[in-house]
């Protein structure tokens, strides 16, 4: 998927946004965003926004040489998920297709993004996306699929949103005999984008089948030529995130897309309303 310019005006929000949580001199920010504008006026726009993500990412990294601005953030937003993980098991517990209800709460988590912006209310998010009907809706056929699949590669997006992807993890293990699921999370940080130690004492590790991976690499190709192998591997591909949809949606790769529209072009391209839910296969 190919960035526009509006495209590139969010990659320069969100490296602002970044420095602002940096305990440094606005002397060194200003230094820091110049040489990251001078990035975005040279790039390549067809690179997808994620790719270009991954470059600020890079320029912040060495420039600042911190390597996870967003870990307190992070820790605080699997926090405020873990309040609310009793009320979303409650929701399974009454629904008549868990499931279903335990897709649209992950997707519900994928509020928390804060490549977007730095503030959501994951309470009325949650209340939101339960009573909506998906825009693009392929549960049926994720459904079909997972009834007949061995293994799952689930790449998983921000912190936060790990806490009830975990309660979808459990609904498939419940629900079909899946022998083995990937969880695949990077291992450097890229903005809140979950990595290894935020899974800490979340509890994936209770959940036998589950195994996971981490993807060493930050630029777009190499990232993904580093998931292929999973991908090929498994019967079914859960992709969560904005990101992985614009990265990977062109590739027609047998992908199901988990997340909400946060932005506008995305919802130009899919014909939707921004905050629209997606269960999307391509």
């Amino acid at each position: 998927m190919k960035t526009n310019t509006q495209c590139v005006e969010c990659v320069e929000k969100a490296a602002q946004r970044t420095l602002s949580l940096l305990a440094i001199q606005n002397k060194e920010k200003q230094q820091i965003m110049t040489k990251v504008k001078e990035y975005l006026l040279g790039v390549n726009i067809n690179l997808t926004p994620m790719e270009i993500s991954f470059g600020v990412i890079e320029i912040l990294r060495k420039e600042t040489g911190i390597y996870d601005p967003y870990k307190s953030i992070k820790e605080g937003s699997n926090n405020n998920a873990l309040k609310h993980v009793n009320r979303a098991k409650e929701l399974l517990v009454q629904s008549n297709e868990p499931l279903f209800d335990a897709i649209k709460i992950a997707i519900a988590g994928n509020i928390i993004d804060y490549g977007m912006k730095a503030d959501y209310d994951l309470s009325k998010t949650l209340d939101e996306v339960m009573h909506k009907n998906p825009f693009i809706n392929d549960y049926q056929l994720l459904k079909e699929k997972l009834s007949k699949a061995k293994s799952i590669a689930f790449l998983a997006d921000n912190a936060g949103e790990i806490v009830f992807d975990k309660l979808l993890l459990e609904q498939i293990n419940q629900n079909f005999k899946v022998d083995r699921i990937k969880l695949i999370v990077k291992k450097y940080p890229f903005l809140n984008d979950v990595i290894l130690e935020d899974l800490e004492n979340l509890g994936y590790d209770k959940i036998p089948n589950v195994e996971i991976y981490t993807l060493e690499n930050l630029s777009g190709n190499d990232y993904i030529k580093e998931i292929a192998p999973y991908i090929e591997q498994a019967d079914v591909i859960i992709a969560k995130g904005q990101g992985n949809f614009e990265l990977l949606y062109d590739r027609k790769l047998g992908i199901f897309f988990l997340f909400i529209i946060k932005c506008e072009m995305i919802k130009d391209i899919l014909k939707s309303e921004k905050e629209d839910v997606m269960i999307a296969y391509h």
